[in-house]
């Protein structure tokens, strides 16, 4: 009589141990596109994340030369499910360029030069593949982003990434989902994904996504982007940010264009926009330290 409870027994003890071996993952989902001057939406799947943490997604436009990110903290959307709103695109063409041939490689076919070069540059670790890129941007604003790696890329050949380079009417998005623990430590990092940003492209948002459009938090990953409008994103519906050392802070960058920009979509009341004008609504914390996993 004794054995089978011995047994249950047993099982139950074990399930937390199996619990813990349990792999912690996030991926995150490519949208069909994103829209030129609108807000887009990113989706994350995460399995088995610890109590207390925080899904962040970190976005950039793909150019030559500045390649550090931002980043939004996810909003849970049910379960193993997270959805993080986009700021506007800026409607930015992305530069051709051409990898430069030595005397050796003169004869070879220039089809694929765009392609070669973005392969050139992502196996840099300059990433100035022919030297003729303003060096000192790169220092300044690729401190985070070109240690990070193009995994959209790696899965392409030079002719199919040099096809898809060609059709782009704007710099497309590239992205990533991380995982970090109630201290802020990094728990786990999803593959890069790159979305394209277009004119025609359509991108209904929820009433509740709406509401995080206008009212947007962005986090800055390198000394620079502080003071300054975000990378080819627009100011509009970003109220606050999340400096290099986690502290929250009003982004009085683009508080004014935030204003404006609500005034014309008539999410205020003319009281309340007058509020926010003058720092009641939308207050300085002081510089009181914030929580980089728990915004």
């Amino acid at each position: 009589m004794q054995r089978p409870i011995l047994f249950l027994l047993s099982t139950f003890l074990a399930v937390p141990l199996f619990a813990q071996d349990a792999t912690i993952s996030v991926d995150v989902e490519a949208p069909a596109c994103l829209p030129v001057g609108e807000n887009g939406v990113v989706t994350a799947s995460v399995t088995n994340e610890p109590g207390g943490s925080t899904v962040r997604i970190y976005f950039r436009r793909l150019h030559e030369e500045v390649e550090d990110f931002y980043y939004v903290v996810a909003t849970p959307a049910g379960p193993g499910t997270y959805r993080a709103v986009l700021p506007q695109a800026e409607d930015k063409e992305l530069e051709e360029k051409k990898l430069e041939r030595d005397q050796r490689n003169a004869g070879d076919p220039e089809e694929d030069a765009w392609a070669e070069w973005w392969k050139a540059k992502e196996g840099s670790t300059d990433r100035d593949p022919n030297d003729d890129l303003n060096r000192n941007v790169i220092e300044e604003r690729a401190q985070r982003g070109k240690l990070m790696r193009r995994d959209w890329m790696l899965g392409m050949s030079d002719d199919e990434l040099e096809a898809w380079l060609q059709t782009l009417d704007n710099e497309p998005t590239e992205y990533y989902g991380e995982i970090l623990d109630a201290s802020g430590r990094l728990v786990t990092r999803s593959p890069m994904k790159v979305v394209e940003v277009r004119h025609d492209c359509e991108f209904p948002l929820t009433e509740a996504q709406q509401g995080e459009a206008e009212n947007l938090v962005v986090g800055e990953t390198a000394p620079w982007e502080e003071g300054k409008d975000p990378f080819h994103w627009q100011c509009a519906g970003i109220v606050s940010r999340y400096d290099v050392d986690g502290i929250l802070r009003v982004d009085r960058r683009c508080r004014a264009c935030v204003i404006a920009w609500w005034q014309r979509k008539e999410v205020l009341i003319p009281a309340a926009a007058a509020a926010i004008a003058t720092g009641v609504i939308i207050a300085d914390h002081g510089g009181q330290p914030a929580s980089p996993s728990s915004p």
